[in-house]
């Protein structure tokens, strides 16, 4: 019965904003994939060598799941549209989300470069890559502040925090402090290792993103090249698996023990016992487009080479595959290459028509599980607005799934690109019927993301239940009509998403439900809100546009994130939505300017942020937090209302079912200044009232998706992790896309030759 509690869990947690399917948005789901691959998971080993993975304490048996071919037909609420009638569909026009730009050193014998700093030697003179003015038609020798920091940390994590093109957060082997100087920390024999790899689909998403602002901005023929770089790993991150549309976590050679390690590439040396079905062996026909490495080995000192395995990990959630279907429709009209944009067309339509339909039918008619919703959402404060789509009085629920390769049905898995979006579903699961616990705990079992059976599921939406859920096919299915102009997917979208689910009317509660900064894990609304705003660019002025622009404003910004101090999210919503429905557009661009310019490095050395140094795993201790905090900023413990929406439970089928219940508690004897005492006697830590600012939040991966409360937060070894920086990087080219920041506009970087003698 565990599962069923996961499952109920999963399903009305999930209406927060988020989507996700994997618990970013505090879903017991997460729980058990969170070992192995969650963000603020256990970190990656800092030396050659994995750790296995998690595992669920009550593995899935293939006795437990249901034939789906036992499944009862189609079960509805109103007679649905049906793509085989006839009728008029509304247009849908879409648009590139950025303009190809220019290159403004075309024609003036300026060469552009990519990497802020680097040198090279040419006819015997130095030439070094800096910010040149067209306009000035001169190098600038004291760039602005803050963009030389942005080119700064995409130097640090070009060079240092890439591997074979994904993103990484590079690890060392001894501490670094901070002020150390880049020519030290980046030498080969202080790295350790590649870690928070499990992410790594969403971060390198987020950086390629980055890279396609940046060249939006300045034009220039080497950020093109960056930007198509990018572009290619994400459809390398399709090409491994070997199945159309199928993205993963990461791809890595895997090596025996006593091979060389080197910090150029992402290298794993699992044994065989830490080889779950979650790891497999990279398509052959991609091989061509990985690396070198990857074919041919590596050379140790003695000459020796070590030829590896190459593999991926799977089970891709949504988190994962939010990284591609955001970066690669904001690229697409960009790219030259018609072979790319064919290859991007490909996977994300593959990806959609590879999703599987499932649906819970008859909810109504069983009384005891529409009680327990109830209960569950008055515990934890279901805050629907006048006239919002009732989404306790459903009687369908309707998912998208995708399933997962994996030992158990590599042998029977279609790998073939689906011909079309499904319609019919592939299991039903009835509320009403005798035997629904079975048909339920079937579900749940090849729901549990640490099993491995044939009939296992990576990631699910439910589009007419969770608002980020509706948003993402809806964007799935509008880039894929853009891509190709087939009318299936306009079809889909609105007489299936929109119509039959009420998409835009469930993207209306996206916010309805929201968690105590106390068991809340932030990490849901990043991932909708990124989707969201995409899908907005390439939308042309529409009612279904300003439905959407009405409910970005509505849900995202005043109902969950206008006080958690997220500036990614305050510089989209300034820039995407217009005026008179963004009431709060002044508020917050008057947080997130301030805030990009003051993040930078985390380290303080006698009372003073180091702001051009990396972002690296150091401690900021509660009385140093709330010693440098500005006045207004208090700790805090949680209020009655607050512990009781953390720790509720429900009743269903004579089990007590765990509610949010995610609040973090710990034994304490006797408090101390930073604990807060429980009514169970435990304690929990103190947050802050209000968002800290950035350059005192603890360290993490991407800072928009964390914590903005966190007073205290365990970091290992000092300085023995760097963050890559796209968090800061992305928002700061898409604030100069949208004329929030003026300095440095128009300037580039480009190859200055010095009078510096460098021989040959």
């Amino acid at each position: 019965m565990r599962r069923i509690h996961l499952f109920l869990g999963a399903m009305v947690l999930g209406i927060a904003a988020c989507g996700s399917d994997d618990g970013k948005n505090g879903t017991p789901a997460d729980a058990i994939e969170a070992a192995e691959a969650g963000p603020d998971a256990a970190p990656d080993p800092v030396t050659p060598g994995d750790v296995p993975e998690a595992a669920d304490d009550v593995p899935a048996t293939e006795a437990d799941a249901p034939d789906p071919g036992d499944v009862p037909a189609e079960t509805g609420d109103d007679v649905p549209v049906t793509p085989d009638v006839p009728h008029e569909l509304p247009p849908l026009v879409l648009k590139p989300p950025l303009a190809t730009p220019a290159d403004p050193l075309k024609g003036t014998g300026i060469e552009s470069c990519a990497t802020y700093l680097e040198e090279r030697c040419e006819a015997g003179k130095l030439r070094k890559c800096g910010v040149y003015d067209p306009a000035a038609k001169a190098f600038v020798a004291e760039p602005d502040p803050l963009l030389k920091r942005v080119l700064l940390w995409e130097r640090w994590r070009d060079l240092y925090s890439t591997a074979d093109g994904m993103t990484t957060e590079r690890t060392f082997n001894v501490a670094t402090p901070p002020g150390t100087p880049e020519s030290e920390w980046s030498k080969p024999e202080r790295f350790a290792s590649h870690q928070g790899m499990g992410d790594s689909g969403i971060w390198t998403g987020w950086t390629v993103i980055g890279r396609i602002l940046r060249y939006a901005q300045t034009g220039t023929e080497a950020d093109y090249e960056r930007m198509e770089d990018g572009v290619r790993t994400l459809l390398a991150m399709y090409d491994v698996s070997g199945v159309p549309g199928y993205f993963i976590r990461y791809f890595f050679l895997n090596l025996e023990p006593g091979s060389p390690n080197t910090p150029d590439h992402l290298l794993r040396w699992f044994d065989e016992t830490k080889l779950s079905h979650h790891y497999r062996d990279v398509d052959p026909a991609a091989l061509a487009g990985l690396p070198a490495i990857y074919r041919d080995g590596i050379t140790d000192a003695e000459g020796k080479v070590w030829k590896g395995r190459p593999m991926w990990q799977g089970r891709p959630s949504i988190d994962q595959n939010t990284g591609p279907m955001n970066a690669l429709p904001m690229a697409w009209a960009m790219l030259r290459d018609e072979t790319l944009k064919e290859r991007i067309s490909h996977h994300l339509t593959c990806y959609l028509k590879r999703l599987q339909r499932i649906e819970l039918v008859n909810l109504q008619q069983n009384p005891e599980l529409a009680s327990a919703l109830m209960q569950f959402f008055n515990a934890g404060e279901l805050k629907l607005d006048p006239g919002d789509i009732d989404l306790l009085k459903i009687d369908k629920i309707v998912g998208y799934v995708q399933r997962q390769i994996n030992t158990a049905n590599e042998a029977t898995f279609d790998k073939t690109c689906p011909a079309t979006v499904q319609y019919a579903p592939w299991r039903v699961v009835d509320a009403a019927a005798p035997d629904f616990l079975i048909q339920l705990l079937g579900l749940v079992n090849d729901m549990d993301t640490s099993a491995g059976g044939e009939n296992q599921i990576d990631h699910y939406y439910f589009p007419n239940l969770r608002g980020g859920d509706a948003v993402h096919l809806i964007h799935l299915a509008a880039m894929a009509y853009w891509f190709t102009g087939d009318e299936q997917y306009r079809t889909f979208l609105f007489d299936e998403v929109i119509g039959n689910l009420r998409g835009i009317e469930v993207a209306a509660t996206a916010g309805a439900f929201d968690q105590s900064k106390f068991c809340s894990h932030f990490f849901g609304d990043q991932l909708t809100y990124g989707s969201w705003w995409v899908l907005l660019g390439m939308l042309e002025d529409s009612e279904l546009k300003t439905a959407l622009q009405q409910s970005f404003h509505d849900e995202m910004w005043d109902k969950l994130l206008k006080t958690k101090g997220n500036a990614d999210f305050y510089i989209m919503y300034a820039g995407e939505v217009p005026d008179e429905i963004a009431k709060g557009k002044a508020e917050a661009l008057a947080y997130a300017l301030p805030a990009i310019r003051g993040m930078g490095g985390n380290g303080w050395v006698d009372g003073t942020n180091l702001l051009d140094d990396p972002r690296r795993s150091y401690t900021l201790k509660p009385d140093f937090v709330m010693e440098h905090a500005p006045e207004g900023i208090e700790a805090v413990c949680p209020t009655e209302a607050e512990y009781k929406s953390c720790t509720t439970e429900i009743v269903y089928q004579g089990l007590k079912i765990p509610g949010q219940n995610l609040l973090h508690d710990y034994e304490c004897a006797e408090p101390g200044p930073w604990d807060c005492k429980l009514p169970n006697g435990r304690c929990t830590e103190k947050m802050t009232n209000l968002p800290l600012p950035v350059q005192l939040r603890q360290y993490t991966d991407w800072l928009w998706q964390r914590n903005p409360f966190e007073l205290n937060k365990g970091v290992g070894l000092e300085g023995g992790v760097q963050m890559p920086g796209a968090d800061l990087s992305e928002p700061y080219w898409n604030a100069r896309r949208y004329g929030f920041v003026t300095e440095g506009a128009g300037q580039v970087l480009a190859w200055e030759t010095t009078a510096t003698d460098c021989g040959e």
